[in-house]
């Protein structure tokens, strides 16, 4: 924040309503040092609800500044509109900045099944992975079929293979039944090291019958509305333990030239409020320069 310490600044105001309940407010773009872009947070005087902020450790005023500034928002009796305050330095294009806003789900729906219960996970990465997952909806439904070492094609609907055996899993597919329009899950996998090309979903990567393995995996969400789903995938090599699949990332064997045997693939639509630009009726008269002086930080 310092880089606005001793220059002019604009800023715009926009505000948001939220329905009573507990919220997860994120800085969720890039910091670029040179162009900084401060986020501030207030309750509007609005209404008789109450609105509460528990912020994150790197949070300052309720200020959010850098990519991983969080804060948490309490609403309570009625509905409570926050202030948002944007300040960008005058001398710079505006920056577009993403302010996610996510309710904090206490439905059902983050009751897991006995079967999800059941699957096998890794304890801190698998917690990791599920704070990341936020899991607001139920996942889509899926079929994963995969060609299994001395079995030929099987079908499962969320692991695929066998991870108490060493059959190779020598190749995959995803089905994506009543896909929506604007979102793929995309996938390609390197057979004895060999990267075969990337497909979507319905079509098959790896391999039939050659008794080659898979040495690697990639998966990630594609198209103008990935945003709105999460992608929450685990490969198991032979020998170790699952590892999770990072959205784009490649994921390799830890030891040697293991094998793929086993393969998660569950994609779960994200339930989320984003701040939406809101033009302020008094925006043309904030665009005057200001000093930082004034900024509260």
């Amino acid at each position: 924040m310092d880089q606005m310490d001793d220059s002019p600044f604009t800023f715009k105001t926009r505000l948001l309503t939220l329905e009573p309940g507990m919220y997860i407010v994120r800085y969720a773009s890039q910091e670029i040092a040179e162009e900084p872009c401060l986020i501030s947070l207030q309750p509007a005087p609005i209404g008789k609800s109450s609105v509460d902020f528990f912020p994150g450790e790197t949070v300052v005023r309720n200020t959010l500044s850098r990519l991983g500034d969080t804060l948490i928002v309490r609403v309570k009796n009625g509905a409570g509109t926050l202030l948002i305050t944007e300040y960008q330095r005058a001398d710079l294009p505006v920056r577009q900045v993403d302010l996610r806003v996510d309710r904090i789900d206490t439905s059902a729906d983050i009751i897991r099944s006995e079967q999800q219960r059941k699957a096998p996970v890794v304890a801190s990465k698998a917690l990791e992975a599920a704070a990341r997952a936020e899991r607001h909806g139920s996942p889509v439904v899926l079929k994963l079929i995969g060609h299994v070492q001395a079995q030929g094609d099987v079908t499962a609907d969320e692991w695929v293979g066998n991870l108490d055996q060493e059959a190779r899993l020598e190749g995959f597919a995803i089905v994506w039944p009543n896909k929506p329009p604007g979102v793929d899950v995309a996938y390609s996998c390197k057979v004895a090291d060999v990267l075969q090309p990337a497909v979507l979903s319905g079509n098959f990567s790896g391999s039939r019958g050659k008794r080659a393995p898979i040495t690697a995996v990639a998966m990630a969400l594609v198209g103008p509305r990935r945003a709105e789903y999460v992608l929450d995938a685990q490969a198991v090599f032979a020998g170790c333990p699952p590892q999770d699949l990072v959205d784009g990332q490649e994921v390799t064997a830890q030891q040697g030239q293991a094998k793929l045997v086993a393969l998660h693939v569950s994609i779960t639509p994200r339930i989320e409020m984003n701040a939406a630009r809101y033009q302020s009726p008094r925006e043309d008269l904030t665009q005057a320069p200001l000093y930082s002086a004034q900024v509260t930080n």
